[in-house]
């Protein structure tokens, strides 16, 4: 039986690349490596490109500690049963304790989406410069060229990636150029038929490219039962004695992202991901080009 070909990872295909540099011969003839400093030049866009990838993870550690520490917090103001916070919103059969949007969480996207897109920009200068003709500033530039058709070597892995590239692309020219992401809503809920429910309302962010909204003092006036992103589940079941007296037996109410917005980590673990499936196969291409020896 054929043994399964085995994927390289994003370190080992880096590690490898690193590898095939050192045993690179430099000459005036070669296309890339003319000189020593030509190689430490390029070893430096590789490794820019992998500081922005430790970039990315920095801000997704900062979302998962502030995930943690809001979640304990909730937890330890539910089981106080004394005062609530002054700007809870009450109704008659519900209270949401809301901390208000919580801000730090679109810094952090906005943080680890440059830091991704710019490690792919150090990754397609150094990839450009294996391959004759092309002159990149940005992976923009190779997106441009697989668009009108053009093929071969780093331009396949780029035609392989493009839907994901072109949808980073625009989410993060929209969060950082064009506007602010609507911050999302932090806090819990406590409701009360019969039976308490308790609900820790989960941080989630729009799925694809947010649109744009207005950010005014009107609009943050604007209450709304459920927050923005979240679809509001709620579970009450009762039972009627003879004698004519209810009893609730059961009373739940959960939260969970609409069908437009995500968890804020999971869609920041996509696109790292993708992000190292994408480096992790231009590696390989480089690697397999001979730094532009390999016709």
């Amino acid at each position: 039986m054929k043994k399964p070909t085995h994927t390289p990872t994003y370190r080992e295909a880096l590690d490898g690349l690193l590898k095939a540099i050192d045993g690179a011969p430099t000459a005036p003839d070669h296309p890339i490596f003319k000189k020593w400093d030509d190689k430490e030049y390029f070893e430096t866009l590789l490794m820019f490109s992998f500081r922005k990838q430790q970039a990315a993870e920095h801000h997704i550690g900062n979302v998962e500690s502030m995930l943690e520490t809001a979640e304990a917090a909730a937890i330890a103001a539910m089981k106080n049963k004394g005062k609530q916070a002054k700007n809870a919103v009450a109704s008659s059969a519900s209270l949401i304790v809301n901390s208000g949007p919580s801000t730090a969480y679109i810094h952090e996207l906005s943080a680890f989406l440059a830091a991704v897109r710019s490690g792919l920009d150090f990754l397609a200068v150094a990839a450009a410069r294996t391959t004759p003709g092309i002159l990149a500033h940005s992976i923009h530039t190779l997106e441009k060229m697989v668009d009108k058709g053009q093929q071969g070597g780093i331009l396949e892995v780029v035609k392989t990636h493009h839907a994901w590239l072109a949808e980073l692309r625009d989410y993060r020219d929209e969060v950082v150029h064009r506007q602010v992401v609507q911050a999302p809503a932090e806090g819990w809920l406590v409701s009360t038929k019969g039976k308490t429910s308790k609900a820790i309302i989960p941080i989630v962010v729009p799925r694809r490219t947010p649109k744009r909204a207005f950010d005014t003092r009107r609009s943050r006036m604007m209450d709304n039962d459920v927050p923005l992103g979240l679809d509001r589940m709620e579970s009450h079941g009762q039972v009627t004695f003879p004698d004519g007296t209810k009893k609730t037996i059961e009373h739940k109410v959960t939260f969970r992202p609409s069908a437009s917005h995500v968890p804020i980590v999971e869609l920041m673990t996509h696109h790292l991901l993708e992000y190292r499936k994408f480096s992790a196969e231009m590696f390989a291409v480089i690697t397999k080009s001979g730094f532009g020896t390999v016709k």
